[in-house]
């Protein structure tokens, strides 16, 4: 065997493997991560819920002001 035989050798495999079709990634709802993302999806609900109601009481103190500043 001649040392050009391996190299050879990969560099088909190489070509061959690149010509493959790519494959999309699954949903994330059917991966090891969906406990994680949903616990992400929660918290960014709890965040907007929480800015919701940090504006909502501003605007009641701006609305409460005495000195009107």
């Amino acid at each position: 065997m001649n040392r050009s035989a391996p190299i050879t050798l990969l560099a088909a495999c190489l070509v061959l493997a690149a010509c493959g079709e790519r494959q999309e990634p699954p949903p994330v709802e059917e991966t090891v991560f969906k406990d994680q993302v949903r616990a992400l999806d929660k918290a960014r609900s709890v965040e907007e819920q929480t800015e919701e109601r940090k504006r909502a009481l501003d605007r009641q103190l701006d609305e409460d002001d005495p000195y009107g500043e």
